[in-house]
């Protein structure tokens, strides 16, 4: 089974690793394995989804936090080879609900992602962590970060705390389900839908000659 890369990227300290071993706890046991190149550690897991019957095998790389998104292949080559960041097939972009910082910094890497590769067919997901946290330093800062995902940069948001494993599942879900919508285009018609599709255009052909 092909297995889908998919890369947890953020600022130190927000919590992607702890989001990444909940869910593989939760979903598979998977065995870690860190690879390390130019000091940039990647760990990289091999849980597994199931959505609508279909299996979602997943390469899911925790990598450290870059200095910025490789503009090409060169420079991903020279900076941290091992990460294999542009080869990805999806990402997951996470940042703390209390910093506005890291919003900040996953801002910045989704304005290189758009310059550096297509990103027509990527799926990308962006989480809140530590949303037990919020009713502390308040809210506002969570309203304005949904609104700019949602609204603005039209992608899939999920707000989450891995500490007590809350809605951490709903991120990867959101995940698989962008990559089911996307399989399902790709997907050749079935004998059915082929038959009602030819039966339609007959139609509009018996149309346009009336």
């Amino acid at each position: 089974m092909e297995l889908i890369r998919v890369v947890v990227i953020g600022a130190p300290q927000v919590g992607k690793s702890t989001i990444v071993k909940q869910f593989v706890q939760s979903a598979a046991p998977g065995r870690p394995q860190c690879a390390l190149s130019d000091g940039c550690p990647r760990h990289t897991y091999f849980p597994a989804v199931l959505l609508n019957s279909q299996l979602f095998a997943f390469r899911l790389h925790d990598v450290a936090s870059v200095r910025r998104f490789p503009a090409g292949s060169e420079q991903e080559w020279s900076s941290c080879r091992a990460l294999g960041l542009r080869s990805a097939a999806a990402y997951v972009l996470v940042f703390d609900l209390t910093c506005p910082e890291s919003f900040r910094y996953i801002r910045t890497i989704r304005d290189q992602m758009l310059e550096s590769r297509d990103m027509q067919r990527v799926p990308v997901i962006v989480v809140g962590n530590k949303r037990d946290k919020v009713a502390a330093h308040g809210a506002r800062g969570c309203r304005d970060a949904s609104a700019t995902v949602r609204k603005h940069w039209k992608w899939p948001y999920v707000e989450c705390s891995a500490k007590f494993n809350y809605r951490v599942l709903q991120v990867f879900r959101e995940l698989t389900m962008a990559l089911d919508a996307l399989r399902q285009e790709e997907a050749p018609p079935t004998e059915a839908e082929a038959a009602a599709r030819s039966e339609q255009a007959a139609r509009c052909r018996h149309c346009t000659i009336q």
